[in-house]
């Protein structure tokens, strides 16, 4: 069944623009603002965070489904900005030009899909469709994973933004979605999504220290990345990323702090991505080095591609 399109549109984000309405279900305690504006004396994004005095309740999530629907949020509203990296303002561009259906892969709570109103959103997080449903109504969401996902008519257009595909959990995996996707594209359709370029000296510059990304109300998210490994020729490589949200009381003292399953996280090159593709079955249509259409060039840190089937 199509999705309805008859809830009222939001006015789309300029990039930049602060972000409002941060989903507060399934927050630890429910304690941020809906202003997602970092906090006055919040520590800087990447710097290190001191570990939390003893004494201080400490639970440990054994979901992994909470890494979604309670930290993805706060990492997002920490960084102030509905639209921290452009992404909305792109994937409203494409969306405009496109023949329907359209479908958000990864929809999660509807951060994107609240302004480019796709047909479908497919998430595996059922917490999150919940969220989705409220945020981004008219729309037939899917509870499944990339790889399995099975639509009802074959899409015009597919995305995935917010470097979805580096999170599916093993290079294995991301060339399964890659040919779930293909599966779901009628042909001539195409399907869109960005990814970080890895810089491996950055990357090994911040192994194994607790950094903090941002303050929300009384949240604290911090998180520590875990060198799973790198191939011989750097095409591509692994992380484990371990997240951590801590409570602050009245004093700016640490009060209770929360530890999630780790979520590894695949880098590939550009060159890499565009030999999974071709692997795939997906032609490239082309690869930008930015969602404001850079060139791809050695010193860029995003590649966004477009590709048909």
């Amino acid at each position: 069944m199509t999705a309805r399109h008859d809830a009222p549109r939001p006015d789309p984000p300029q990039p930049g623009a602060p972000q409002s309405g941060v989903p507060q279900s399934g927050a630890p305690q429910s304690g941020a603002p809906q202003s997602g504006a970092p906090q006055s004396g919040a520590p800087r994004p990447g710097a290190p965070r001191p570990g939390a005095p003893d004494g201080v309740r400490s639970h440990v999530r054994s979901d992994r489904d909470a890494v979604w629907h309670e930290v993805l949020p706060l990492w997002n509203a920490a960084g102030g900005r509905a639209d921290e990296h452009g992404d909305v303002a792109f994937y409203l561009r494409l969306v405009a030009g496109a023949a329907r259906p359209v479908v958000e892969l990864g929809v999660g709570y509807g951060r994107v899909a609240r302004w480019t109103r796709p047909d479908y959103g497919v998430d595996e997080s059922v917490q999150m469709l919940r969220s989705c449903a409220d945020r981004a109504p008219g729309m037939t969401l899917v509870d499944a994973r990339l790889q399995d996902y099975a639509l009802a008519e074959p899409a015009a257009l597919s995305y995935a933004p917010q470097n979805l595909l580096s999170l599916l959990g093993s290079p294995d995996e991301v060339m399964d979605a890659l040919a779930g996707v293909r599966r779901n594209t009628r042909p001539g359709g195409k399907f869109a999504f960005d990814v970080a370029v890895p810089d491996w000296s950055r990357i090994r510059s911040r192994l194994d220290r607790q950094l903090a990304h941002g303050q929300v109300g009384p949240l604290l998210l911090s998180y520590r990345a875990e060198l799973v490994g790198i191939d011989p020729g750097g095409q591509q490589g692994s992380l484990l990323m371990h997240h951590v949200v801590e409570r602050l009381d009245p004093a700016g003292a640490v009060c209770a702090r929360i530890q999630y399953p780790p979520v590894p996280v695949d880098y590939f090159t550009p060159r890499r991505w565009g030999e999974m593709l071709a692997r795939a079955g997906w032609q490239v249509q082309e690869c930008w080095g930015g969602l404001c259409g850079e060139p791809l060039t050695a010193r860029s840190r995003q590649q966004v591609w477009l590709v048909h089937r």
